[in-house]
C-alpha cells in the first residue's frame, strides 16, 4: 500500500481552467463531470511509496480540440493548470 496516491483532472475551458475529477488521500474520491467546452483536459498523479520516499508524478495533457490557435490563446490568457496534488 502506497503511503500517499493521489489524482486529480483539470479542464481548460475558454473560462479558464475548472477542476475535475480527483481521489485524496484524506477526501476519497470526487466525480465531476467534464464541462462541454473543453479545450484541453490535464491529468496528474502524485503516488509515494513509503514515508520519506521521493514521490512519483505523472502528467497527461489531452487536446479536446483541432484548433491550435484557439488552445495557444487559451494557455497564454489562463497558463498551465493548478492542481492541488
Amino acid at each position: 500500500m502506497a503511503a500517499s496516491d493521489e489524482w486529480e483532472y483539470m479542464h481548460l475551458t475558454p473560462s479558464g481552467w475548472i477542476t475535475g475529477s480527483g481521489k485524496y488521500d484524506l477526501q476519497g474520491k470526487e466525480e465531476k463531470p467534464v464541462p462541454n467546452d473543453t479545450v484541453l483536459t490535464a491529468y496528474r498523479r502524485v503516488s509515494i511509496g513509503a514515508i520519506g520516499a521521493k514521490p512519483q508524478i505523472t502528467e497527461i495533457q489531452d487536446s479536446q480540440t483541432n484548433d491550435e490557435t484557439l488552445l495557444r490563446k487559451l494557455l497564454e490568457k489562463y497558463g498551465p493548470p493548478q492542481f492541488s496534488v
